[in-house]
């Protein structure tokens, strides 16, 4: 007798899930009315039962749907193709489900569509976050300001840019990450420290977006004190003697002056991310400013000798 724990598992495809469970949820709806036929509760049991069957079943589909159809068949798709299929499968799905629900209830097409108890509902939650996050993924997927798997940094309206701290200027609250998935109600993106972020849609549709896989070279500043006895010129020459080469020639510049020292501010055009950049420039300035103390030293104690 051969062995059946060393036998192959056979699983169920998804479209046999998805066909299993229809027929379920059809067979449970013709028993469900076979035996309310001639109970006294039909009119008032039978529509939200068969409506909540509907949800049920609906529910399980779509993420079968969702889970295990739509990441195997897109995958050969290009990542615009990707975003906007799966955004029109996902809406059709559900709102062949949302419709479903309705004729079960006992609510026509007509009246659902054209019906005031429908438009009073569409009225009132226009301006609520759902309808809000569903049109605002509508908006992201038609105009594309950002695909699955772009790098992107977003700042919404709700937060406004911080004031400066010295010697800081301002700062944009920004939140950085890839996108990997953008859904009916929200998009989720993986933070640069690795963390799942949840945006709503609607907010989404508000804020300034930088699409890093799009843009090339970007300015990068960093601004620190400078002691007083070291002078701006040879402080400047220094830096970007050590800087080196960027797509651009790096910008040395006096932003501030106090009575014990100034402040200098360094820009540089490059591709890389700003952290590293700012920890190149600073380990620059930290080397010059540390050469020219030590030079200024030298010269104070050879004045000072008799």
């Amino acid at each position: 007798m051969a062995d059946r724990r060393n036998s192959p598992r056979r699983y169920l495809g998804p479209w046999t899930i998805v066909a299993a469970l229809f027929i379920v949820g059809s067979l449970l709806l013709i028993l469900l009315d076979t035996t309310l036929k001639n109970s006294s509760l039909k009119d008032a049991a039978t529509g939200p039962i068969r409506a909540v069957i509907i949800l049920i079943v609906g529910s399980v589909i779509a993420r079968v749907v969702e889970g295990r159809i739509l990441t195997r068949s897109l995958t050969s798709l290009s990542a615009r193709q990707r975003t906007i299929t799966g955004f029109a499968v996902r809406l059709l799905l559900y709102l062949g489900i949302t419709l479903a629900i309705f004729a079960g209830l006992g609510i026509g097409l007509s009246s659902f569509l054209f019906g005031g108890a429908f438009l009073t509902v569409v009225i009132g939650l226009a301006g609520q976050s759902m309808l809000s996050n569903l049109f605002g993924g509508v908006w992201l997927v038609l105009n594309q300001p950002f695909q699955v798997s772009d790098s992107i940094s977003f700042v919404t309206w709700q937060y406004a840019v911080l004031p400066p701290t010295y010697p800081h200027g301002p700062l944009r609250p920004s939140h950085s990450g890839r996108v990997t998935d953008i859904n009916l109600m929200y998009t989720t993106i993986i933070t640069d420290e690795g963390d799942p972020l949840i945006i709503p849609n609607g907010v989404l549709a508000q804020a300034a977006i930088v699409n890093k896989s799009r843009s090339g070279t970007r300015r990068v500043s960093i601004r620190f004190d400078t002691p007083v006895n070291i002078s701006p010129n040879d402080l400047k020459a220094k830096l970007l003697d050590d800087l080196g080469n960027w797509d651009r020639t790096p910008s040395v510049e006096l932003a501030d002056m106090a009575t014990e020292s100034y402040s200098v501010q360094v820009a540089v055009w490059s591709r890389e991310s700003d952290d590293r950049v700012r920890d190149r420039i600073l380990q620059s300035a930290w080397k010059a400013i540390a050469e020219l103390n030590k030079t200024e030293t030298q010269s104070t104690d050879m004045q000072d000798t008799p």
